[in-house]
Formats: C-alpha cells, sequence, structure tokens
C-alpha cells in the first residue's frame, strides 16, 4: 500500500488564514506609519511657517499683508512652496493670514485635512505653543502671536 503524500485541506486552510491575518496586521500598522508622517511633515511645515513669520514681520509687529507668496518672496519660507497651494501632507492647500482680530497675530489654515484623527492631533500638539487652535471640516487653524 502506498503511502500519500502532501498537505490535508484543513492544513492549507489554516497557512492561508495565518497569512491573511499577517497581512491585515501589517496594513494597519503602514496605515498608522502613514499618518504619523503626515502629521510629522505638517508639523514641520507649520514650524517652518512659524520662523518664517519672524524674518517677514516688520518692526511694528504687524502682520498686515502676510501670505505665503510674500513670505516666499523673500525666502523667509521655502521659495518652492510659493502661495501653499497643494503644499500640506494631505494635498491641501496653507495659507497664512492677518488675524482680523488683532494685527500683531497671525492665523495658519491648513485645508484638505481628509482623516479627521489626524487633524486632530495636530490641533492638539500645538495647543500648549499657540494662542488657540481648532479643526473641523478637514481644516486645521492655529493662531500665533507674532
Amino acid at each position: 500500500m502506498r503511502k500519500q503524500r502532501g498537505f490535508t485541506f484543513i492544513e492549507v486552510l489554516t497557512v492561508l488564514s495565518i497569512i491573511a491575518i499577517a497581512t491585515i496586521g501589517s496594513l494597519a500598522v503602514r496605515d498608522w506609519a502613514v499618518g504619523n508622517s503626515r502629521v510629522s511633515e505638517a508639523k514641520s511645515q507649520i514650524i517652518t511657517i512659524q520662523s518664517g513669520t519672524q524674518l517677514w514681520r516688520p518692526k511694528n509687529g504687524n502682520f498686515t499683508g502676510i501670505s505665503m507668496a510674500s513670505m516666499s518672496g523673500i525666502a523667509a519660507v521655502p521659495e518652492s512652496w510659493g502661495s501653499g497651494t497643494e503644499l500640506n501632507p494631505w494635498g491641501g492647500n496653507i495659507t497664512v493670514t492677518v488675524d482680523s482680530a488683532d494685527a500683531t497675530r497671525y492665523l495658519v489654515t491648513l485645508t484638505g485635512i481628509d482623516q479627521a484623527g489626524e487633524g486632530a492631533r495636530l490641533a492638539r500638539d500645538f495647543n500648549e505653543y499657540a494662542v488657540d487652535t481648532s479643526f473641523s471640516n478637514g481644516t486645521l487653524v492655529v493662531r500665533f502671536q507674532g
């Protein structure tokens, strides 16, 4: 009598199940890592803008007329950033404007943040350093004192 060789159907299913679970787990970790990367890049961009505003700011401390284009024009931020269109890690825009209530403050706005958790985390991360932050409907607004 010949002995049969090979795997049983149950053994094959078990191996395929283990591979499927490992793949799903690695996809979840990848999504988490990509989210962390986007938040880190956005934080770096905001900090660069914050530094650039100090170079752009006139002696009187008034931010009237500030914009991404005006800061790019004097290399206060990378010139390649231009007007801030489609610049942030989610593909949205970044704008810098004077605070209409106080010309010695400015607003950094990121639009198009399609991951609410990442936007909320970014807002929370700047709570200690900014006058205030808000995130809603895919838009982050950070208000800084000049």
